[in-house]
């Protein structure tokens, strides 16, 4: 079933910046302006979540890896429990810069975050001492916070869905930078030139917003 533009108006998705916050070049998305506030076209959301979902499904039907960063708090709660249904990885907290273009860096720190998990369920880790059991646990606590989402990730991924794409400008570039299939949600203030294929310019500052996008984008 489509994304309605009932349902993008309901969620305050067309929403956008303050006009002089927004960047022209996001100017094909808006419909108007109210008190001093870009109106993004709600028939324009409802079908790039449309083209969105439609490459995510194609994505997960051809076996792909999907990575979905997201540095918001909005749904960093949800975000666990939507990625084991939904069969993606993710990252939410402090994403570490570089990771994409330097992904080796990043999977050896995925299978040291694996190892030390395995760690602390051995008999070694019983025979320590207290205070060495509980700092091993706090230094595992503390990069699981970075690498939970993605420690079954073993190559670089296939498709990588930003949230925010302004707020997360660095990863952007990236993404450009190595030419990878992509998916962006951001605000009327995104100021980098984009595929329309590839982006969704929408209200990424309020929770129902975000959840329905995700969700649905993501098919759960």
């Amino acid at each position: 079933m489509a994304f309605t533009q009932e349902q993008v108006i309901a969620a305050h998705m067309h929403v956008g910046n303050l006009k002089k916050q927004a960047s022209t070049k996001t100017r094909s998305f808006w419909l108007d302006m109210s008190q001093g506030l870009v109106v993004i076209d709600p028939e324009k959301i409802a079908s790039s979540l449309d083209a969105a979902r439609e490459k995510i499904l194609q994505a997960k039907k051809d076996n792909k890896e999907i990575l979905v960063l997201c540095e918001k708090t909005l749904l960093s709660d949800e975000m666990p429990a939507l990625s084991k249904a939904c069969g993606f990885h993710y990252m939410n907290y402090k994403v570490p810069a570089g990771f994409l273009t330097n992904f080796d860096t990043l999977i050896t720190s995925i299978k040291s975050m694996n190892h030390l998990e395995v760690f602390t369920q051995s008999e070694e880790f019983k025979r320590l001492t207290k205070k060495e059991q509980l700092t091993t646990r706090r230094k595992l606590a503390k990069v699981q916070k970075v690498y939970a989402g993605v420690k079954l990730l073993k190559k670089r991924p296939d498709i990588v869905v930003v949230v925010d794409g302004k707020g997360m400008m660095k990863f952007v570039k990236e993404l450009k930078k190595l030419d990878m299939e992509n998916i962006v949600l951001s605000g009327t203030n995104f100021d980098t030139r984009w595929k329309e294929d590839s982006l969704v310019v929408m209200n990424v500052d309020a929770y129902q917003s975000v959840k329905q996008a995700m969700h649905y984008i993501l098919g759960a």
